[in-house]
């Protein structure tokens, strides 16, 4: 576990060590301590738009005295690949770097005029992930403290629901097909569990668009096949 100060000096140590500009985007725990609604985490979950820029973050950290796991399982459509993240292993935490996409859920244009915050650590740039797109990819795994985190940020920021909606039924698309379904038991879960507020019509609301997905994938002849994520 890291807390937001020792996350900021190994984001120095990074920006120090670049030769050029690279900028990636801070999501999970994270974002989180950014935004100042989580005290510590255990990964540091940054997305790259670019693989050369990975690939010198990467190099780093292996130099810092990074290791790179390999043996790794993820949430995947019909390319075993997608959305795998890269995984190195340092003494008290993990960093988590993806390429335009974050266990299925895939990075584009509308996700970056969301970003909020901007931190510059030398050529080091991280920008946060907006709540309603931490809370998203939240909504892919199913691990416990995911859940904490996600109600966490629902308590402490007012979510544009209409923003999920709206993203919902594009990475339904352009991700995963079951990713409204996820969604839907995901939030479920937080409001049956851990008493979050979530509107009903809203659950309702993914429920329908899930449900569309389904019949325009079988009208198509195609399958969804989702295997949960895990660290």
């Amino acid at each position: 576990m890291i807390n937001l100060e020792e996350q900021i000096s190994l984001f120095k140590i990074i920006g120090s060590q670049l030769k050029s500009r690279v900028e990636c985007i801070a999501i999970g725990g994270s974002a989180m301590m950014f935004y100042g609604a989580k005290a510590a985490t255990k990964d540091v979950d940054l997305v790259f738009l670019k693989k050369e820029d990975l690939d010198a973050a990467k190099n780093i950290l292996y130099n810092s005295g990074f290791d790179e796991r390999k043996n790794i399982k993820g949430i995947f459509r019909e390319d075993e690949a997608a959305g795998k993240p890269v995984m190195m292993d340092g003494k008290d935490t993990r960093f988590d770097l993806f390429l335009n996409e974050v266990i299925g859920f895939k990075v584009h244009e509308k996700t970056i005029e969301r970003l909020r915050e901007v931190h510059e650590f030398g050529n080091f740039m991280v920008k946060t992930a907006s709540p309603e797109d931490v809370l998203m990819m939240k909504g892919c795994t199913e691990r416990e403290r995911d859940r904490d985190d996600a109600a966490e940020l629902i308590r402490k920021f007012n979510i544009n629901w209409s923003v999920i909606l709206d993203e919902v039924s594009k990475q339904a698309k352009i991700g995963i097909a079951a990713f409204p379904i996820l969604l839907y038991d995901f939030l479920t879960e937080l409001r049956d569990d851990f008493k979050v507020d979530i509107p009903k019509n809203i659950t309702k609301q993914l429920l329908a668009i899930a449900e569309k997905r389904i019949e325009e994938l079988k009208k198509k002849g195609e399958l969804i096949k989702v295997t949960k994520y895990k660290k």
